[in-house]
């Protein structure tokens, strides 16, 4: 099994769709619209040129499996809860491929390079079913609320 980690490109703009639905729709019981879905896909990509945030693609075997979107938190972006901090904004592997390493293999990849680029420290938000997914990789509550989406803010 090959497993590699690349920045988004153009040619990954349906496998990331399809991944995007799938999250919304399975993982968050959200149903938005093909138009809202392709609103946000394209929003994304747009500002993951730019810089402002990063998308990475998770690729087993050559076939796109997982993405992370990540960014340093600055009043450039549309999400700034602590400025200079590196967060990780989503994160999502396939249903087929959890539980094994690959959540943890983007989680460090964003984490490593986000430290290249002279961050404070790290944080993210998560639901209650990531807490411990989170905690092993040496997050820990904060006690704040994020007012983004009214989930706790986790620190490293």
């Amino acid at each position: 099994m090959e497993v590699k980690i690349c920045s988004y490109s153009d040619s990954d703009y349906v496998a990331f769709k399809e991944m995007l639905t799938t999250c919304f729709h399975q993982d968050y019981n959200e149903q938005l619209t093909e138009d809202q879905l392709d609103r946000w896909q394209n929003a994304l990509i747009r500002r993951a040129a730019t810089e402002i945030v990063f998308l990475d693609i998770l690729f087993i075997d050559d076939i796109a499996k997982g993405f992370i979107l990540y960014q340093i938190d600055s009043q450039e972006s549309d999400w700034c809860v602590k400025e200079g901090y590196g967060t990780i904004r989503e994160i999502y592997v396939t249903a087929d491929l959890r539980h094994a390493g690959h959540g943890k293999a983007l989680a460090n990849h964003a984490e490593k390079r986000l430290s290249t680029k002279n961050i404070h420290g790290m944080y993210l938000t998560t639901e209650e079913v990531a807490k411990e997914f989170w905690t092993k990789m040496g997050y820990r509550d904060s006690g704040e609320i994020c007012s983004e989406n009214d989930s706790p803010i986790f620190v490293k």
